[in-house]
């Protein structure tokens, strides 16, 4: 009997890995042979016949771990991409090497097939390996809403835009940087710990990567399986599955407003549950299994492929060792950290830097500030005192400081910072800080900070909108951290902020910001913020630098709870000097 080896690649994606294992589970069941296996392909018999996701494994493993030519003759490229997508094109390059090749998806089985490329369709269905919910309908479910897909900036503009909808739900969005993934981390969940999270979810929001527009069968038969209900953009090859019956299909523009709507009946949200479970219980991968071992026992004695060229190509795509994803945003609206640096230092920006150095030490020592008592003010219920900086470019902190205080936690005090902004003079529920000319965000902050007498603050900048349960989801994940932040929705970048704090990403990319809740006694280990005129605009990265540096307790809550316009800074040091700017910034977190 011929034996299927199902091959992933050491460091490769934890997802990949998991669909192999299912794979092989349903061959077993229509009665084959199979064994999964991690790294360079096993020794092996002559019955045996190798199972590997092309763009995958060829691209992940190292050269020392590359199939022979008689290997890959015997390897059936198990394919998972649809067309529009980079990782298509890779898969169809590579499987000109291999023996013969099944796909997933109706419409990549058509294009290989139209391109010249032997390939049969494999129709993925029920798994008891997926299956941690058991279709129980009145098991209680803890989460409103959930999100699992990596990082793009189509996807968080749409996310970012759903924020006001999915306000008052419990949500958490995954959305871990598109590098790969192989172990758990807090916006990646793998094998039991994502079913476990989808058998707590009632919804799943469903987004298409790049140019893409077919469903995204993986991700929907494993929520399916668990109970969630999916609510997808609108996508083609959805079919058997039927839109309204088993799931739910709108405008990705307006997925946000019909989750709510959704959450708000329960007997329709049953009746998808239900209709979904029991069609993905029908939906038996026997038959295709069946398919999968007649082609692997068919491999005929084709002379090998020159695998040359496919060497190359893999090379050619392979990342370097602890690569970063190249899609992560910055924070800043214009400085992108060491993608900034590159090219020859300008002799002119080195002095123009220098010269804004010059006048903002000037102007400390001259400038006049004042502080503006709040007009009226009702006590806050929460150990938590605001500080907001608004600086040039930014538009006045009123609506933000009124969210706040009518939200469902109400901080002690709003201490608001107009540095070198002139606002117009009225009444405010706030005390404010002025300066009749731009100081810096981090002296202005710490200034802030000396009126302050909260054990927590709540940081932020002028321009940003806050939901009224900010406060209340920060609080309630602060028990045993030091920082907690959650992400911003950017009109242009989409979701700002939204990783946890890396030392090696942070080396590279100021991608945190403002937005966050600090125990005082750290700002104040930290001696607060830096008010060096050089770092104008990385202050909070300095900070998360520290954080990072220091090992601190964080917490990302993953709903987006913030809001911001677009920044328009002044002309800073970093902007006209990146190169001396941002090494400056590593001396400064060196102890």
């Amino acid at each position: 009997m011929t034996e299927l080896c199902f091959v992933s690649a050491e460091g490769g994606s934890a997802f990949m890995e998991e669909l192999l294992e299912v794979v092989a589970d349903a061959v077993r069941t229509a009665g084959g042979k199979a064994r999964t296996a991690i790294g360079k392909y096993p020794e092996a018999g002559g019955d045996t016949v190798y199972v590997v996701v092309p763009h995958e494994y060829f691209v992940t493993a190292p050269d020392a771990d590359f199939p022979t030519a008689e290997q890959c003759r015997r390897t059936i490229g198990f394919c998972v991409e649809h067309p529009g997508t980079a990782t298509f094109e890779r898969n169809a390059e590579l499987l000109s090497i291999l023996g013969g090749a099944v796909d997933i998806n109706q419409d990549s089985t058509a294009e290989l097939r139209r391109r010249g490329i032997g390939v049969e369709h494999f129709q993925l269905g029920y798994s008891p390996l997926w299956d941690l919910w058991g279709g129980d309908l009145d098991r209680p479910r803890d989460l409103d809403v959930t999100y699992l897909g990596t990082a793009e900036r189509r996807r968080s503009v749409l996310l970012g835009s759903y924020a006001r909808d999915l306000a008052g739900l419990r949500t958490r969005l995954l959305t871990p940087p598109h590098e790969p993934m192989t172990t758990a981390r807090v916006d990646f969940l793998p094998g039991k710990a994502k079913f476990e999270h989808l058998a707590r979810s009632r919804f799943l929001l469903n987004l298409h990567r790049e140019q893409k527009q077919t469903l995204e069968w993986v991700r929907t038969l494993e929520a399916m399986t668990n109970g969630c209900v999916v609510v997808s953009e609108t996508s083609s090859e959805v079919e058997p599955l039927v839109p309204g019956e088993h799931l739910v299909l709108a405008r990705p523009e307006a997925l946000g407003s019909v989750v709510a709507a959704l959450a708000d009946e329960p007997e329709r949200e049953r009746h998808l549950r239900s209709a979904a479970y029991g069609f993905v219980k029908s939906l038996d991968m026997t038959s295709s299994a069946r398919r999968l071992i007649d082609l692997a026992s068919s491999l005929g004695s084709a002379p090998a492929a020159d695998l040359a060229p496919a060497r190359a190509l893999a090379t050619s795509l392979r990342n370097p060792e602890n690569a970063l994803a190249v899609d992560t945003p910055s924070f800043d609206a214009r400085f992108a950290g060491d993608r900034s640096t590159g090219g020859p230092a300008s002799a002119r920006g080195t002095a123009l830097s220098a010269r804004i150095a010059q006048r903002a030490a000037g102007a400390r020592r001259v400038a006049t500030r004042r502080w503006e008592p709040a007009a009226a003010s009702s006590p806050g219920n929460a150990d938590v005192d605001v500080l907001i900086v608004r600086r040039t470019g930014e538009v006045d902190p009123d609506d933000l400081a009124n969210d706040l205080l009518t939200g469902s936690v109400r901080p002690g005090k709003v201490l608001v910072g107009e540095d070198g902004v002139h606002p117009w003079p009225r009444p405010r529920p706030y005390d404010v800080l002025l300066h009749d000319t731009p100081l810096g965000r981090g002296l202005t902050r710490n200034s802030l900070l000396e009126r302050s007498t909260a054990s927590w603050l709540l940081v932020l900048d002028g321009g940003m909108r806050a939901s009224e349960f900010l406060l209340e989801r920060l609080l309630a994940a602060s028990e045993d951290a030091d920082v907690v932040h959650c992400p911003v929705a950017d009109p242009v970048d989409g979701l700002v902020g939204a990783l946890p704090p890396e030392e090696r990403r942070l080396r590279t990319l100021p991608y945190l910001g403002s937005g966050y809740l600090v125990r005082r006694s750290l700002v104040d280990e930290f001696g607060g913020w830096s008010s060096e005129v050089l770092f104008e605009g990385l202050e909070d990265h300095l900070f998360w630098r520290r954080v990072a540096a220091a090992s601190r307790p964080t917490t990302l809550v993953q709903q987006v709870l913030l809001r911001r316009l677009r920044p328009d800074p002044d002309s800073r040091p970093m902007d006209l000097d990146p190169h001396r700017v941002w090494a400056a910034i590593d001396g400064a977190v060196s102890p």
